[in-house]
């Protein structure tokens, strides 16, 4: 019974590397011991307050009603000196225990937890921050030099030190050789996410068995709740900075911003969409992630689950307000935390696929005119004063409904939608593809009023690319009104010359002046194949262009340098 001699065994498990696998099946040995121990103090109490009961008897052996016969004053003191004493010694036992047991239940966690990640991906995949333990802080009952002394200096109770777990991320750059299908078979597979939390869950068991469940549990109410908050504690830790946190962190790296340098070919092979330099693989690892954080909220924390004996529930029956407000705030740090890494590794791969929309959509659809791509589509060739691919010819037949460009990309944005939305949740999806909406509309109206002129046939293959963006921008999200404003001022290289001042101003003053306002409605009108002509090395404004500007007594947007940032989409929504 004698707990020093237990915890010396465990140690020897457990430390010196002597069957690790036994060390679980020693520490349960080391709660039994304690729970038989308890027990036999509570039969010896029993028995002695027997001694205490009054016997009301009489000589025929039946219970006289009046008649009461006491101990005398001297065997009552001595049974009552033997209860006291019997309590004292089944505290002092209990408190040897219980100050052995939470540094050894502390210590076989950590390690479990680190085994299972050794077993997934070697020795490599873990990188110590802190080979060697801080000092522990002397006790109220002495202190220890290091986890390996069992003697005290100050004479008081033994026992091991007050144990810290070392955080021992997941190495960064072994992650990322692996890729994401060493990430999906190694660390992030199911069966390794569940593992430390059934550890947990284990300690959890074996804490209740040792300190009791507090209220109503014959336990020690604050000793229950700190070593309760010392496993949650210990546990946020691993799984989040030793475990989910360098993962998270490695998918962003992962993601190559800079799209390939040569050009994609066009039209593009609808069987094999591109990818957009995200991989299926990373949308995969982000769910399996966000699924392993709600495991580890449900299988330890479980708030409002009654009869789960999970931490929330432990805690809520100790009724210690300190317990419970340290851990609700551990527990916070936690979530806060991967929230802010998992939106940093989604906002790389939103940047990612932004610069590789680009890619297909400017660089591709441009290099495919400039090398002669736009024949079958009965395009003329791109030359470097052709002004970009809407500079259509008049007569030229359009047999194709959008752009070889568009219609690629529109194919790859589909493809990882899926992707998307089978990874985010509904209002994450919502908010990701938002946000990509109007990266897509800010690239395309960035290169159309900066590059591009508009000739009447090619304003009609641009509304048609208009709206298929526009179809696979709304596939989800809350707010796309500045694609509804675009169709609008495509109109205008639509009309002709005479019939643009009428839509400008609109009946009752309700044209696009007053929806889209002015500089917004002449800055787009400027890409008119015929708002300039080229007169020798200069450019001029056209006659029909100058006289519409004076009548209607506005002064050209286009005439200095244009901020093409003020067009953006976000200014679209700020203005509504």
């Amino acid at each position: 019974m004698d707990y020093k001699l237990v915890s010396m065994i465990y140690w020897r498990a457990l430390i010196k590397g002597e069957t690790f696998w036994q060390a679980p099946k020693k520490l349960d040995t080391f709660v039994v011991i304690h729970e038989k121990a308890a027990g036999l103090f509570i039969l010896l109490k029993e028995s002695a307050e027997q001694m205490l009961i009054p016997m009301a008897q009489d000589n025929d052996g039946d219970r006289s009603s009046g008649e009461i016969r006491s101990k005398n004053e001297a065997n009552a003191r001595a049974v009552s000196s033997l209860i006291q004493f019997l309590t004292s010694q089944e505290i002092a036992l209990s408190d040897g225990h219980r100050r052995g047991y939470l540094n050894l239940e502390l210590r076989l966690l950590h390690h479990e937890c680190c085994n299972a990640l050794v077993n997934v991906g070697g020795a490599k995949m873990l990188k110590p921050q802190n080979i060697e333990e801080e000092p522990t802080r002397p006790s109220r009952r002495g202190s220890i030099d290091n986890f390996g002394d069992l003697a005290n200096k100050t004479g008081g109770a033994t026992g091991l030190a007050e144990y810290r777990a070392p955080i021992m991320p997941l190495d960064k750059r072994h992650l990322k050789k692996g890729r994401f299908t060493d990430l999906l078979n190694g660390p992030l597979k199911q069966a390794v996410l569940r593992q430390p939390l059934i550890h947990a869950t284990d300690s959890l068991a074996r804490a209740r068995l040792m300190f009791g469940g507090g209220q109503g549990g014959g336990g020690y109410v604050d000793s229950t709740a700190r070593v309760i908050l010392a496993i949650y504690s210990q546990m946020c830790v691993f799984y989040g900075q030793s475990f989910l946190f360098p993962i998270i962190e490695s998918l962003g790296e992962m993601l190559d911003i800079n799209p390939p340098s040569t050009p994609p070919s066009l039209p593009s092979d609808d069987s094999n969409p591109h990818n957009l330099g995200v991989d299926e693989s990373f949308w995969v690892c982000i769910e399996r992630i966000h699924t392993a954080a709600k495991s580890f909220d449900r299988e330890l924390w479980a708030e409002q689950r009654e009869g789960s004996v999970r931490v929330w529930e432990i805690l809520v029956g100790t009724g210690s307000i300190t317990s419970l407000t340290l851990a609700k705030d551990r527990r916070l740090r936690f979530f806060q935390e991967l929230e802010e890494k998992g939106e940093a590794a989604i906002l790389r791969a939103l940047d990612t696929l932004s610069t590789h929309i680009q890619w297909i959509l400017v660089t591709g659809g441009e290099s495919m005119l400039a090398t002669g791509g736009g024949k079958r589509l009965g395009l003329p060739n791109m030359t470097s004063q052709s002004n970009g691919p809407y500079n259509i010819p008049g007569g030229s037949s359009l047999e194709a409904t959008n752009s070889p460009a568009v219609k690629a990309l529109t194919f790859c944005l589909r493809a990882q939608f899926i992707n998307i939305q089978n990874a985010l949740t509904p209002q994450s999806s919502s908010a990701f593809w938002t946000a990509l909406s109007m990266r897509l509309y800010d690239i395309l109206c960035a290169r159309l009023l900066q590059h591009y002129t508009v000739t009447t046939v090619g304003a009609v293959i641009l509304s048609r690319d208009v709206e298929a963006l526009r179809s696979v921008a709304m596939l989800t999200g809350t707010d796309h009104s500045h694609w509804d404003m675009l169709r609008e001022l495509l109109t205008l290289y639509m009309t002709p010359p005479d019939a643009l001042k009428t839509m400008l101003v609109g009946p009752d003053g309700k044209g696009l002046f007053a929806r889209a306002g002015k500089d917004q409605s002449l800055v787009f009108m400027s890409r008119r194949n015929d708002y300039r002509y080229k007169s020798g090395q200069v450019w001029r404004t056209n006659n029909w262009a100058t006289g519409l500007l004076e009548e209607l007594g506005v002064q050209d947007p286009t005439d200095g340098p244009v901020n093409i940032g003020l067009y953006s989409a976000e200014n679209q929504r700020n203005k509504s």
